[in-house]
């Protein structure tokens, strides 16, 4: 934030990010990921590079279980309220009567930018780690996979499948 009340300091926030970014490094952040850490190192490449060149700060990288599995796949990333929001957004949108390609275009979204946005969570929880003064133990704790939250997710995603089968089979109630 800025002095001003009701202004948002932009640039101190674009050096803050960028001091993130250029203290994070690849093994720091691939021992944070967990499994498959891999599978996210050209997007975190790209994503670091947009930043320090200040053009932005999200890459496309294609995410297939982003795609497939939507919020689950944030649940497992331990990515708890992106995944929240992304449970609840159907509903959402369907409640408000909101045109169904909505739900579609957002998947395709998260599918799109999803390691990308899974690295940006992974770099910021570093550092407000580090900012803390915690310890490697800590960011082993933050970091890593919830095999319960994915598990929980894909319960909650087949449920939420088999209902809307159930719906189009029988008709809604």
């Amino acid at each position: 934030m800025s002095d001003k009340p009701g202004t948002f300091d932009f640039a101190g926030q674009k050096a803050r990010n960028l001091a993130r970014w250029t203290a994070t490094g690849w093994d720091e952040l691939a021992a944070f990921i967990g499994p498959n850490a891999e599978r996210f190192e050209h997007s975190w490449m790209e994503t670091r590079r947009k930043i320090v060149d200040g053009k932005g700060g999200i890459a496309a990288s294609f995410c297939w279980p982003a795609l497939l599995f939507s919020f689950a796949w944030f649940f497992y990333r331990k990515m708890w309220i992106l995944g929240g929001i992304l449970l609840a957004a159907p509903a959402a949108l369907a409640l408000l009567d909101v045109n169904p390609g909505a739900s579609l275009g957002g998947a395709l979204a998260m599918a799109l930018f999803g390691k990308s946005i899974y690295v940006q969570h992974a770099v910021g929880r570093i550092a407000d780690i580090r900012e803390r003064r915690g310890g490697d133990r800590e960011l082993a704790l933050a970091g890593g996979v919830s095999t319960l939250g994915g598990a929980g997710g894909g319960l909650i995603l087949a449920l939420g499948s088999a209902a809307l089968v159930y719906s189009m089979v029988e008709g809604w109630p």
